[in-house]
C-alpha cells in the first residue's frame, strides 16, 4: 500500500489544452474506469487503461481521504479477473484521455480530458511526494479553480449534471 498525495484542478484554457495534447500525443492512454464500491472512506473501483493497442487492467483500494494524502492499493490484474468483478450499476462509468506532461522538480501533470457523460470536462492533477512539497508547489498559471476536496472521478461516478455549479456549491 503507498500513499498518494496529489492536488487536482479544473482547466478551462482550451488553447493551452490542445497545445500539450499535440504536444504530449505519445503519452496518451485512455482510462476506462467503473466504481464496484464507495462510502466515506474507502473506494474501489476497476480501470481498463488503453495504450497503443495494449491493455492493461488494474484494481484500486483507496481509503483513508484526509488532508492531502489517501491510501492508495493497486493492484494488476487479468482481463478475466477484471470481467469477472461487477461495478455497481447505479454508477456511471468514467471515460477519459491521460496525458503525462513533465513539470518542474521532476513532477508530471497528468491531464485528464473526459469523455462520454463529461465530455468536455478536463482536470490537471499533480503527484507530490510529501504533504510539504503539495503545498508549497508553484501551481501552472493555466490551472483554474483547485478541485481536490471538492470533486473526484468516485463523485462523477455518482453523476453529476452541471459540474461548474456543483463545484461553486462546494466552495
Amino acid at each position: 500500500m503507498g500513499i498518494e498525495i496529489e492536488r487536482r484542478f479544473l482547466v478551462k484554457n482550451m488553447d493551452k489544452v490542445n497545445e500539450l495534447v499535440k504536444q504530449y500525443t505519445d503519452s496518451k492512454k485512455t482510462i476506462i474506469q467503473d466504481y464496484v464500491y464507495s462510502d466515506v472512506l474507502t473506494a474501489i473501483r476497476k480501470r481498463k487503461i488503453v495504450k497503443n493497442d495494449n491493455e492493461k487492467y488494474i484494481y484500486t483500494i483507496k481509503t483513508g481521504f484526509n488532508s492531502l494524502s489517501i491510501n492508495e492499493f493497486e493492484e494488476e490484474m487479468t482481463k478475466e479477473q477484471y470481467d469477472s468483478i461487477k461495478p455497481d450499476s447505479s454508477r456511471w462509468t468514467i471515460e477519459k484521455d491521460r496525458y503525462i506532461i513533465p513539470y518542474e522538480n521532476g513532477l508530471k501533470i497528468e491531464l485528464d480530458v473526459f469523455h462520454g457523460k463529461y465530455e468536455g470536462l478536463i482536470f490537471a492533477e499533480i503527484e507530490f511526494e510529501s504533504e510539504d512539497q503539495a503545498k508549497n508547489a508553484n501551481i501552472p498559471d493555466w490551472f483554474d479553480v483547485e478541485i481536490g476536496k471538492i470533486i473526484s472521478n468516485n463523485s462523477l461516478s455518482k453523476g453529476i449534471d452541471d459540474i461548474d455549479a456543483y463545484i461553486k456549491s462546494k466552495m
